[in-house]
């Protein structure tokens, strides 16, 4: 399905393409990608929700953090009260309750998720700079460079 102009212009202005960038891969004057993207207001919603994105990443990092530290206190302390001479009920009565587990794993999994969003975006710019080789190799060889420092970017 073809993206229409503006949509096309939207998805590369999110994806960090700089405006002279977007001109040339949509063959478009810089003057239409600057009017659409400053009627839009596209670079303020795309700042907004790196931000947000950037905020709830750092807090589900600190509660990772946090629940990871509680859950070990906890397997400490009930490892202090562990001998060898426990009745089975005596032992299950020890372990860490499931709650705590499964909100550590719940956050591990949001964080994780991260990662493989990052490891598809990485797969389809690959995709398209072997795409844009094969169709134009002078402006494969400009923009290149640029999707690899955006892949690196991804990744921190």
């Amino acid at each position: 399905m073809a993206q229409s102009r503006e949509a096309a212009i939207e998805a590369l202005l999110k994806a960090g393409f700089e405006q002279t960038e977007i001109a040339r891969i949509l063959r478009l004057s810089e003057n239409t990608v600057s009017k659409y993207s400053n009627k839009k207001g596209i670079k303020k919603r795309i700042l907004e929700q790196s931000i947000k994105q950037n905020t709830a990443e750092e807090d589900a990092l600190t509660s990772l953090a946090h629940q990871s530290k509680v859950v070990r206190m906890i397997s400490e302390k009930l490892a202090e009260n562990l001998s060898d001479d426990m009745t089975l009920d005596e032992l299950k009565q020890s372990l860490i309750p499931k709650g705590e587990i499964d909100a550590l794993q719940k956050l591990f999994t949001t964080i994780k998720r991260k990662e493989l969003e990052w490891s598809d975006k990485v797969k389809i710019l690959r995709q398209f700079t072997s795409f844009l080789k094969d169709e134009d190799m002078e402006l494969a060889r400009d923009i290149i460079p640029h999707v690899e420092v955006y892949i690196n970017l991804l990744r921190k």
